[in-house]
């Protein structure tokens, strides 16, 4: 059999080179050089250590709640405008408040409503600013974290307007994508397909639910693969092979459906005690993102660490070599001796040609 010059695909890295390895490998490497999938697995998750997944993940799960807040503020602002042009509304709302809360509490919140109606514009404006200065920085920093599965430098691509425009796009898609997947999944859950199926008279035939479920199922899986195909394709700042970045966003859509499943047994729970109702909203909703955004960046390294996507990835060129040349005089333990050595030749040489010339 004749011996090859081509390098071990297996073992050759992003940069071309095929790298040393072990002649009897470990049970791991073993399992990696017969499946290509596992091999790729360690790959991603080699990608997503390296480059710092889980530290991205948690920023970038900070700066998220940091930009709820502000949309909040334009919620409220959106509803106070309504009610104020609806009394019978606002009546009905004041209404249900002081029947459900009793005591100081409920007059404390029917004071904030009637605050929040009467300065709806200033609650508008000051919620439009900040929504927009944290949400860019939001988007920034997701870019950035997505940017790195990628090993790309996300501040030299572009200049800095163009790079706030497109994160403003972007951070209005992200609202959309997201309104999108959750919107799916809690029409499926809640009460209102049940609510249709009896008003169209197909409630009582049997296993309409099972058939409800099922299809509620499909459309949210396709919805979160339009939704994880956009994060995939638009946020790293660098081109995506398509046949990579639809297989991750096929994976990834799985995986956002479970954690959408999970986010949802944990609200109905957790909101069925006042402790949960509490304090419950706020750190489901860091767990539910900080979980998106896990999945985000492994889903990321998953397609920067195809084969299709190593071929086509562009490293960066190796810092020029300097090559300075020093002179060396080699001053070893013999060297006084030898030097003594030749002056002494020397000198007997010169004073041998004196006594011939003499002669």
């Amino acid at each position: 059999m004749a011996t090859s010059t081509q390098p071990d695909r297996r073992h050759v890295d992003e940069f071309g080179i095929e790298r040393a390895h072990d002649d009897d490998p470990g049970a791991v490497d073993k399992v990696r050089e017969r499946s290509e999938f596992v091999d790729h697995l360690m790959r991603m998750q080699e990608r997503y250590s390296s480059m710092g997944g889980n530290q991205y993940s948690a920023g970038i799960t900070y700066f998220s709640v940091l930009a709820v807040f502000p949309v909040l503020m334009l919620v409220i602002a959106a509803a106070a405008a309504f009610l104020a042009n609806r009394p019978e509304a606002l009546t009905e709302v004041q209404n249900q408040i002081a029947g459900s809360v009793e005591g100081d509490l409920g007059v404390l919140i029917n004071d904030i409503l009637t605050t929040a109606i009467e300065q709806r514009g200033a609650v508008a404006g000051i919620g439009a600013l900040t929504a927009l200065w944290s949400g860019l920085g939001w988007m920034n920093n997701l870019r950035y974290g997505v940017s790195k599965m990628w090993k790309v430098d996300p501040t030299a691509v572009g200049s800095f307007l163009k790079n706030k425009s497109s994160d403003l796009l972007g951070l209005l898609g992200l609202f959309l994508a997201l309104a999108l997947a959750f919107g799916v999944t809690a029409i499926g859950s809640s009460g209102a397909t049940q609510y249709l199926l009896d008003f169209l008279g197909l409630g009582g035939i049997p296993g309409i639910r099972v058939v409800t479920f099922g299809v509620a199922l499909l459309v949210g899986l396709l919805a979160n693969f339009l939704v994880m195909a956009w994060m995939v394709f638009y946020l790293p700042r660098t081109r995506v092979p398509r046949r990579s970045g639809l297989e991750a966003a096929a994976i990834g859509a799985v995986a956002f459906e479970l954690i959408k499943q999970l986010g949802t047994l944990f609200a109905s729970n957790a909101l069925s005690n006042p402790a949960g109702a509490t304090f419950g909203p706020i750190i489901g909703l860091m767990v539910v993102l900080y979980l998106v955004w896990r999945l985000v960046m492994y889903i990321s390294a998953w397609a920067a660490s195809t084969e299709e996507s190593m071929r086509l990835a562009q490293m960066p060129a190796p810092e020029p070599a300097v090559i300075r040349v020093r002179e060396e005089i080699n001053r070893g333990p013999g060297a006084g001796t030898a030097i003594g050595v030749g002056a002494a030749l020397g000198a007997v040489g010169a004073g041998a040609i004196a006594l011939l010339r003499r002669k």
